[in-house]
């Protein structure tokens, strides 16, 4: 669960500096997002991978197969609607309106994210280290989920400056 809370906790002040690019931290806003991914998103990932390997045993690509796509239908929107109903409610708020505007862009970029790394996941990472696995990528999806969050006009499109734009030289007429 530490890793969780850690995890949660860097992924909402990476949001805010450098995706929301906010120049006053909203720590409320931090200590909200830990605590859902600690107590609400951390033990829903636990269990389904343990429930996910119970149900279908092995490394086999069939099975491999078989978890991602079960956990894209079933898992992903359980967590998704978990999330955004836990920090709505820490919040105060109702989160019906939201889970409406956000779920299907917040699912589809989901399914275009996780499968990739489940497939490594549950293919190649003994059980009892999938968590961590998971938790790098969660790293990833939280800084998402927590833009997503915060998020009331874009409808999920975020643009990303990774290398800030070089300053463009004035460029002066001669007038000779």
């Amino acid at each position: 669960m530490m890793v969780y809370a850690t995890l949660w906790t860097a992924a909402d002040i990476v949001e805010q500096k450098y995706i929301s690019k906010k120049e006053q931290h909203n720590v409320q806003k931090t200590v909200r997002i830990a605590t859902v991914g600690t107590f609400v998103i951390a033990p829903l990932v636990f269990n389904w991978i343990k429930l996910a390997e119970r149900l279908f045993p092995g490394k086999s690509v069939r099975t491999v197969l078989t978890k991602v796509l079960i956990e894209q239908v079933t898992f992903a929107p359980v967590s998704i609607t978990s999330f955004y109903a836990a920090t709505s409610l820490l919040e105060r708020k109702n989160f019906i309106e939201e889970l409406k505007a956000k779920f299907p862009v917040t699912w589809k970029t989901g399914i275009t994210f996780w499968p990739f790394l489940q497939v490594i996941n549950f293919g190649l990472v003994p059980l009892n280290y999938r968590p961590f696995v998971v938790a790098g990528g969660s790293f990833v999806w939280s800084i998402f989920l927590c833009f997503m969050k915060e998020d009331k006009k874009n409808g999920g499109a975020i643009e990303i400056e990774i290398i800030p734009p070089v300053a463009q030289k004035k460029e002066t007429k001669n007038t000779s």
